[in-house]
């Protein structure tokens, strides 16, 4: 325990020494952390699982407390200030059955709202962000080609492994034509699936720059492994949500910015016609086998679209019924806590029925003020997101704004609190509310000061 202390303090001192650093690395080690958990150290599983949340924790003491930066002012700082209070409380509720269950349960909620108000200080220019996708986006390729090697791979491959070694690893298809559906470089599906979602909406927007021709060929290199390993993944709801991005990216653009709509479209050209012949061609089993499990599962498919409402109206009910405007505390419905109470020798909490979608799990973790405050905060950054889209003029920043418009729109049901890489990623597209409009501003006083300056 002295050493897992130890530990735990040297690496948020390391962390503290520089905050965008320590950000950085946090954006990284999440596309690698699987790496780490499945082949490099299974057995220290659990414990890597921490270090991205440790690391977060440095870089926001570097920033807050030692650096003094002030929150920015939002109005959704209201709702945020109201979620983090409420969920505080229900930390310490005795349902739980311990306090350590609640403190964790509070991570999941709120360890990454910071995000949010950081990412303006994180980078200078508009060159600044393009570098930093462009580089970013380069681990796109081994991680897709893992990818890729694990679809052609038997399903007792070392490739095809979970962190937590489970013996067996989700497939689709039918008797022979079963094939493992792939997890990249993440610890399961869902992590894989959020960055692929996350990459695609930093990549369209990086199609329409002018680049090297090197680059051009990477980032369109970048794009169709994105979708070809899309359908690999066995997730309709991951090819669900790109179809709806590409389409509504060009519609809304066109509404909102009808000026860059025809330039847009003539860099889109290129790319779409490469896409469409070969993906079909090169990923066409994968395509293939998900189709004929959307087709099998067409009720369930549906299920899953109305499932999230139904089951947040019913999570509202039972826990109106049970607790009145209590809950059963942070982190009662969460997939780390059974292993916690394990792991530490836990009382067990109040039973609770089976959950699975975040709205219905929400309600019955924080009560409804709780849940009521956690959409009002998805609900605000939709809207704000929209308005910074509106009175963007830059073609690439008003695209990025964009992207994290869409991001956050089409995944209003998916989960955030519950799924850690998401979480980052959903803050990071939220924080474009400050940073676009900043770097916009910068832009317009460089070029004012071109003007005045002496040749």
């Amino acid at each position: 325990m002295l050493i897992a202390i130890f530990a735990i303090f040297f690496l948020i001192c390391i962390s503290a020494l520089d905050w965008k650093k320590s950000f950085f690395f946090v954006l990284v080690f999440i596309v690698l952390e699987g790496v780490a958990r499945k082949w490099i150290l299974p057995q220290a599983s659990n414990l890597i699982y921490f270090v991205k949340d440790l690391v977060l924790i440095g870089a926001y003491i570097k920033y807050f407390l030692i650096e003094r930066k002030r929150i920015k002012n939002h109005y959704i700082n209201f709702f945020i200030y109201l979620l983090a209070i409420w969920s505080f409380v229900q930390a310490f509720n005795p349902s739980l059955g311990s306090y350590i269950i609640g403190l964790f349960g509070l991570k999941t909620y709120l360890l990454y709202i910071p995000i949010f108000w950081i990412l303006s200080d994180l980078f200078s220019s508009k060159i600044d962000v393009y570098k930093f996708l462009r580089f970013y986006l380069l681990l796109v390729i081994p991680v897709c080609l893992l990818a890729v090697a694990q679809f052609f791979s038997p399903p007792l491959s070392p490739l095809n492994v979970y962190s937590n070694n489970a013996s067996v690893v989700a497939m689709f298809g039918v008797g022979k034509e079963q094939i493992v559906r792939v997890t990249g470089s993440f610890s399961y599906i869902t992590g894989f699936g959020t960055y692929l979602s996350a990459s695609l909406g930093l990549l369209v927007p990086m199609l329409t720059l002018r680049q090297s021709r090197v680059w051009y060929c990477l980032t369109i290199i970048e794009l169709l492994l994105v979708l070809g390993t899309s359908f690999m993944t066995g997730s309709r709801a991951v090819v669900l949500y790109e179809a709806l991005f590409l389409i509504s990216y060009v519609f809304i653009l066109s509404l909102t910015h009808p000026n860059q709509t025809p330039r847009i479209i003539k860099k889109f050209i290129l790319p779409t016609i490469i896409a469409s012949v070969v993906v079909p061609t090169y990923f066409s089993k994968s395509i293939d086998l998900l189709s004929k499990r959307t087709i099998s599962n067409s009720a369930e498919s549906a299920g899953r679209i109305w499932g999230p409402f139904t089951e947040a109206v019913s999570g509202i009910q039972y826990i109106i019924q049970s607790k009145q405007i209590d809950s059963y505390g942070t982190g009662a419905t969460h997939q780390a806590t059974s292993v916690l109470r394990k792991f530490l020798g836990l009382p067990q909490g109040d039973p609770i029925p089976p959950l699975e979608v975040e709205p219905a799990r929400v309600a019955v973790e924080i009560g409804v003020i709780g849940f009521i405050s956690w959409y009002l905060i998805r609900i605000s950054l939709i809207i704000s997101l929209l308005l910074t889209l509106r009175k963007l003029r830059d073609p690439f920043l008003c695209q990025l704004a964009l992207s994290a418009f869409l991001f956050h729109l089409l995944q209003i049901t998916i989960s955030v609190i519950f799924n850690p890489y998401m979480g980052i990623y959903y803050w990071f597209f939220a924080g474009f509310i400050f940073l676009l409009p900043e770097l916009e501003k910068r832009e317009e006083n460089k070029n004012i000061v071109s003007q005045i300056s002496p040749s």
